[in-house]
């Protein structure tokens, strides 16, 4: 039986997975490194789903029906656009005004952007 997802359950199902990714392995990171090493990922994982959630909001916020090739367009570059600055800003407060450790904020940061390409190529066998 082959069943096929919306573009809007597709995305709740990568925010999901991708949220239960960085908690996973921020608890990893509080049983071996301790809590600045959780609270570090924690963060690094929030820079990269913060702006996931933005950028999919702006995505999909509008009906399918009534769109047109331009808006689609449209609202993808300006979803990137929001995606990216808030991903700029974010890594810049971090490490600009908290004290982080690096490598578990790296970490969680690159395995939720892992789990984004994997759940992106694997789902309703898009790509």
């Amino acid at each position: 039986m082959k069943w096929h997802l919306s573009d809007k359950q597709v995305a709740l199902v990568i925010l999901s997975g991708q949220l239960l990714l960085v908690v996973a392995v921020a608890t990893l990171f509080f049983h071996l490194q301790g809590e600045a090493a959780a609270r570090s990922a924690l963060i690094g994982g929030g820079i990269y789903w913060v702006p996931q959630c933005l950028f999919s909001v702006r995505v999909l916020a509008f009906s399918a029906g009534r769109a047109t090739p331009r808006s689609v367009v449209a609202d993808f570059y300006s979803g990137a656009g929001i995606k990216f600055g808030s991903t700029i800003l974010l890594f810049v407060i971090a490490l600009k005004y908290m004290e982080v450790l690096h490598a578990p904020l790296y970490t969680a940061y690159a395995l939720a952007l892992l789990m984004q390409w994997i759940l992106s190529f694997t789902l309703n066998n898009r790509y």
